[in-house]
């Protein structure tokens, strides 16, 4: 027991390694989780509704193509907004709070219009 208490600050650096996801994969992600929040009142005048919501908002972003990059904004810059939707959790299995989700659309407008109005040119 003594030995593990020695090599976990290791294990848990090293947990967290590897390749970054892709921006698709990034952009996806926020998808699900802004749908999941899609019945939030603050949010739902925002998306479309009901079980249309993911293919539209993946369509209208484009991440629907595993080829799909960030450009405007940055991935960096979604990566930081998406830190919101993440407060109940790494995976999409505990949805966002609608306080969550607000929290995305007020702190980070310029993320949000890129998933309501889609690619820019």
């Amino acid at each position: 027991m003594k030995h593990l208490f020695r090599w976990w600050p290791w294990v848990c650096l090293t947990a967290c390694s590897g390749p970054e996801a892709p921006d698709a994969s990034v952009c996806r992600d926020v998808v699900v989780r802004l749908c999941q929040t899609a019945a939030c009142p603050g949010v739902s005048a925002q998306l479309v509704p009901g079980a249309a919501c993911e293919s539209t908002l993946l369509q209208r972003t484009g991440c629907e193509d595993d080829a799909f990059s960030f450009s405007d904004p940055s991935r960096e810059r979604v990566l930081k907004c998406r830190e919101a939707l993440l407060g109940r959790g790494p995976t999409t299995a505990n949805p966002p709070t609608c306080s969550d989700a607000r929290r995305f659309l007020s702190e980070c407008p310029d993320a949000a219009g890129f998933f309501w109005e889609g690619q820019r040119p």
